[in-house]
């Protein structure tokens, strides 16, 4: 192995393996998994004391490694667990951003090139499968990538040990600890295709090629001398962007990921910044500042509460903190760069990434379509982000028990698109492509959760409802669709989930557009959805008083709970005068903390 090129190899391999393992860190969704993490990213300043300079990154390497083998096992996938491994890959990015930032020539650069090819190659791996990371897909193919993995970081440990460790800078720098809100803005908004489709209302697919189009041209921005201000300025205009202008998130995924290496890059050349204390306290506190780092914008979006204020926060600080170290970064006419040539060949194949992942995958299955008589069978299941009881992320079991259903209707509630709670998964996307459908987005909270109808039969109209916070806990909204029935009948569904604070007057608010849309549809209207409502109160009396029946009362079991966790009842399917119900079912399932609700809706 070229000992020129081992430092960068460490890093991109590092990121890739790192990316994944802050993902399923993030979707275990505890606030528990903070300390371990922090404690673990803080060993980079105690590896380098113990270890010395030349064994740190071999071992950072191995330990990386191994973490990424031991989250292969499903049953090892426990909260500790998940943040010791994120925590892992940040104190060993930390460790080999350092050892390549210490090189020959353009060590910054190289290092920033590396961490954008790095990400580049993240996207264009997971597109042809929607997202799903290789730990939670399992089989075959996902315990081959752990060990391509592993073997990589074993390859490079071994490779790394054998070669002089360069001449660090002193302290190895805290600076360093930008790395942390650097990941988060590529795996959170910038380089999240599934962020990118739900912000900007598009498809993965394009969604991949801004991204992959960003990330060839911040490689190649690496490569030539620019203005101080260039790089700060284009990636806070970028974040202000995505988080401000839904419309415009393309365009600002193009521009973020491609000012983003240069603004690390400009990081790493300057003055490190020391405690005066060696490289045990800065490295442990670069390391657990990255974390900290990455938190600041990972926790605001797994509450899914003021995300573009923390999102625009985070990228101002970094925009900042590289633009005030300009006295020391001065770039000169002619100053060498390295060859760009092969990184920016390597970066351009990522644009045949995400149209290839459409020719790969296989045709969608259909449901059922019979609606003769006049009745149709329909599903309401809040499906928890995709993460069932155990923790895991489960589409497959979400796909399975849809099917399962024979529902003609599917309307679900709590659908992730990007969130970090799942992973980044995109629920709508995958979902869609498995299923011959019509799929109605209705999005709630930051755009990257909400609900989705999917339905087999033909859509007259649709229509999606913001609905007011009235003080709740987060934005709601409810989709609307008008539907043809194989008789010629058209038929209204109205899916919503509502507020899930305690107090009933935001849902009471948000029940008055709800009702509306429904009212609007006639007698032959079906209203369903998690409404966070228990049987008796005012939320329910508003709608039985508004002419609608309850399916679980008339043809189900009153007393059996819909939520497992805790266990209440708060799912429900109503009926207008026009309707009636028959062959209700309250499916036992682990794949969420809800039950789903399917029934046979005739005309009456």
């Amino acid at each position: 192995m070229n000992a020129a090129r081992t430092p960068p190899l460490a890093v991109a391999v590092t990121t890739l393996a790192g990316l994944e393992l802050l993902r399923l860190a993030g979707a275990s969704g505890s606030i528990w998994a903070v300390l371990p993490a922090l404690l673990a990213a803080a060993l980079a300043g105690p590896l380098v004391w113990w270890s010395g300079p030349r064994p740190a990154l071999p071992a950072a390497l191995a330990a990386l490694g191994a973490a990424r083998l031991l989250v292969q096992i499903p049953g090892a996938r426990t909260v500790p667990v998940l943040a010791v491994a994120a925590g892992v890959a940040v104190a060993a990015l930390v460790v080999a951003v350092r050892r390549c930032a210490a090189t020959s020539g353009n060590g910054p650069g190289r290092a920033a090139r590396a961490i954008a090819l790095a990400v580049g190659a993240d996207v264009a791996t997971r597109l042809p499968f929607d997202l799903l990371d290789p730990a939670w897909r399992g089989g075959a193919t996902g315990w081959l990538w752990a060990l391509a993995c592993a073997a990589a970081l074993g390859a490079l440990a071994a490779d790394t040990y054998r070669r002089p460790a360069p001449v660090a800078r002193p302290g190895g720098g805290a600076e360093l600890a930008l790395l942390g809100p650097a990941l988060a803005l590529y795996a959170l908004l910038l380089a999240s295709p599934a962020a990118v489709a739900a912000q900007g209302g598009g498809g993965l697919t394009g969604a991949g090629l801004w991204i992959a189009a960003g990330t060839v041209l911040g490689v190649a921005a690496l490569s030539a001398p620019q203005p101080r201000w260039a790089a700060p300025a284009a990636l806070a205009a970028a974040v202000a962007a995505f988080t401000l202008l839904p419309p415009l998130a393309g365009i600002a995924a193009l521009a973020g990921t491609a000012a983003l290496p240069s603004v690390l890059r400009r990081v790493l050349r300057t003055r490190p910044l020391t405690t005066g204390q060696g490289a045990l306290p800065d490295l442990a506190l670069a390391g657990a500042g990255g974390v900290l780092g990455h938190l600041l914008l990972a926790v605001p979006y797994q509450l899914r509460t003021a995300p573009a204020a923390f999102a625009l926060l985070t990228a101002l600080l970094l925009a900042g903190a590289a633009y005030a170290a300009r006295a020391a970064d001065r770039e000169r006419a002619g100053a060498r760069f390295g060859r760009p040539f092969l990184p920016v060949v390597l970066a351009t194949v990522l644009l045949a990434a995400p149209p290839l992942a459409g020719a790969l995958r296989s045709a969608p299955e259909p449901l059922p379509t019979d609606t003769a008589g006049g009745m149709y069978r329909l599903m309401t299941w809040n499906v928890h982000a995709a993460v069932d009881e155990r923790g895991e992320l489960a589409p497959e079991a979400v796909l399975d028990t849809i099917r399962a259903s024979d529902a003609q209707v599917v309307a679900l509630q709590e659908v992730p698109r990007g969130w970090p709670g799942a992973g980044g998964l995109d629920l709508a996307a995958w979902l869609e492509r498995r299923l011959d459908v019509t799929a109605v987005w209705a999005p709630s909270a930051d755009r990257h959760f909400g609900n989705l109808v999917l339905t087999s039969l033909p859509v007259l109209d649709s229509a999606t409802t913001d609905l007011p916070r009235a003080g709740g806990d987060m934005d709601r909204s409810a989709a609307t669709l008008t539907l043809g029935l194989a008789d010629g009948e058209e038929v209204r569904v109205v899916a919503t989930h509502l507020d899930g604070r305690s107090s009933p007057d935001a849902r009471l608010r948000q029940l008055e557009g709800v009702l509306r849309e429904a009212e609007d549809g006639g007698p032959a209207t079906v209203l369903a959805g998690d409404l966070n409502a228990r049987p008796g109160s005012r939320e329910i009396e508003r709608v039985t008083e508004a002419g609608f029946h309850s399916a679980q009362d008339t043809v189900g079991d009153p007393d059996r709970d819909t939520a497992t966790v805790p266990p209440r009842r708060v799912d429900w399917i109503f009926g207008a005068s026009g309707v009636a119900f028959g062959d209700f079912t309250l499916e036992d399932t682990t794949a969420s903390d809800h039950r789903p609700l399917v029934v046979t809706v005739y005309l009456d």
